[in-house]
């Protein structure tokens, strides 16, 4: 006889409830959770920002006094309106003039076409050259000279002229003497000029004598192009005279020619 169920009865096996595997689950969830809040409390601080610093209070400070001014030297003008003496300024008393001076910068001297340092440069003073003061700018600080060696004209700077040694203290316009430079461990001496010839005809031959040479200019004028340069005994051919006869225009051996200064040629 076939065995069925009986209605209002449950079977052994639905009514159990598994309790170990809830307490398992459980038991596993806590582990996890409380595993969790541990690397928690150890990675939480590191993503925390950092706390802002901390500064020790500001002080006030009082301000500085003032600082005196100090007292302005009696020698000393710092007005607006007054400038000081530009240095190389002199008195023109101590070389008026008509006086010669020697020249004691020792890097020589410029010679300018104006007196200004923005006048045209016309040539170069050596240290101990002896020239005579013509005349003074304006303002005290230039001084127009003509050089006793081969009688060039122009502007330099006041202040840089000294006594000359066992000379005249004043000289004529028309001085042209070679002065006699003393050799000093600090100078050097100037080359020795041969005497020049009075007159070269034109159409004869001349060397040029003076020690640093000569400028070659387009017109028989100081402010004349500069179109080149004779060096000492070059041997030149004179063509023919200025109307004042203080230029020689001559033709250098590489048929150049030009006006150079009088007075500077021997006769070959």
């Amino acid at each position: 006889m076939a065995n069925y169920p009986m209605r209002g009865r449950s079977s052994p096996a639905a009514s159990g409830f598994p309790f170990g595997t809830l307490m398992a689950l459980s038991l596993s969830v806590g582990v996890l959770a409380a595993l969790g809040w541990q690397a928690w409390r150890f990675i939480a601080p590191l993503l925390a920002p950092p706390a802002a610093p901390q500064f020790p209070r500001a002080v006030r400070v009082d301000p500085l006094p003032s600082p005196t001014s100090l007292p302005s030297s009696p020698s000393v003008r710092v007005s607006g309106t007054e400038s000081l003496p530009a240095a190389g300024t002199i008195d023109p008393e101590a070389f008026p003039p008509g006086s010669r001076g020697r020249v004691i910068e020792p890097i020589g001297l410029a010679i300018r076409s104006q007196p200004s340092a923005d006048g045209a440069y016309q040539g170069g003073i050596v240290a101990g050259e002896t020239v005579t003061v013509l005349e003074y700018s304006a303002d005290g600080r230039w001084q127009r000279v003509r050089r006793e060696l081969n009688g060039q004209e122009g502007w330099v700077r006041a202040g840089n002229l000294g006594p000359v040694e066992g000379g005249a203290a004043v000289a004529s316009a028309t001085t042209a003497a070679t002065p006699a430079v003393e050799s000093t461990p600090e100078s050097t001496p100037l080359p020795t000029r041969p005497p020049a010839a009075t007159s070269i005809a034109p159409g004869a031959q001349g060397r040029v004598i003076e020690p640093i040479g000569l400028a070659l200019r387009a017109t028989p004028d100081r402010e004349g192009a500069y179109i080149g340069g004779l060096p000492m005994n070059e041997v030149v051919t004179v063509l023919e005279y200025s109307a004042d006869g203080r230029w020689q225009r001559i033709r250098r051996q590489n048929g150049q020619e030009g006006w150079v200064r009088a007075g500077n040629l021997a006769q070959e």
